[in-house]
């Protein structure tokens, strides 16, 4: 049993149909790319799963747990992580505080002072902050505000903020966007490692090149529906894939 199913989910926008009786699976610990040509669905299939969309028929489960009609704020707390094409920050924050203040507190009271305890979790979390800006390579601009950092450094520290939530499974919406090649590199090198720690990761890439020798396994979509699925050297060489990238399929929504 996967830890992400999707069960012939649809969404319409009017007379549009964004995405058509979807099904797939992501495995847990699974690093997972989910791509196709423009007007695929892909971002709507994540609008869907994070809860920004409501479908009107199918299932999305976590972990056997149904988030379908529920709110963004519940899905988030349940373990999905998601970052979005436009990077999002505090940006009078530096990018250590952006991370600190990504995580819910319980905030200090008077046991808590008393015992000390307050001081011992605010600690824990700075260290896991800095740690998780080392990891995406901004270790040495912690004290860096957000607004000082080049479009590619936002889109790493908004995947350190997700991290911060430990989620259960991290989608990534063209993560490589406005990113120079060397931040790609890094970027790669961090989804490897988180995959290596266990973390299930979904990406969806314009950038074939970059996600197919990343990822191991592909979900193509066309039309709004799953097209195939494979491993990278099958998706490369799918007669109806490289037909889909050609244009010989019409596409519906983005």
């Amino acid at each position: 049993m996967g830890l992400l199913r999707i069960e012939g989910v649809s969404k319409r926008f009017g007379g549009l149909r964004a995405v058509d009786q979807c099904s797939f699976t992501v495995e847990q610990g699974s690093l997972t790319g989910l791509i196709g040509p423009n007007g695929a669905g892909k971002s709507t299939v994540f609008n869907l799963i994070s809860g920004l969309y409501k479908p009107e028929s199918g299932s999305i489960r976590l972990d056997g747990e149904e988030l379908t009609g529920q709110s963004p704020d519940e899905i988030a707390a349940r373990g999905v992580g998601r970052t979005f094409q436009t990077p999002r920050s505090f940006s009078t924050l530096s990018c250590l505080e952006n991370l600190l203040a990504s995580i819910p507190s319980s905030g200090e009271h008077l046991i808590s002072s008393i015992f000390g305890t307050y001081l011992a979790e605010e600690k824990a979390a700075t260290v896991r902050a800095e740690d998780y800006l080392d990891l995406v390579g901004l270790g040495a601009r912690s004290d860096t505000p957000a607004d000082e950092l080049s479009g590619g450094e936002l889109r790493m520290l908004e995947v350190a903020r997700q991290l911060m939530r430990n989620p259960k499974i991290l989608l990534l919406d063209e993560p490589t966007a406005g990113v120079t090649p060397t931040l790609q590199v890094r970027l790669a090198e961090t989804l490897k490692e988180l995959h290596a720690r266990g973390l299930t990761v979904v990406v969806v890439e314009h950038n074939l090149g970059f996600l197919l020798d990343l990822v191991e396994r592909v979900v193509v979509m066309v039309s709004g529906q799953v097209l195939t699925q494979g491993d990278p050297d099958a998706i490369r060489s799918d007669p109806e894939v490289i037909n889909a990238y050609l244009g010989r399929r019409d596409g519906d929504a983005a």
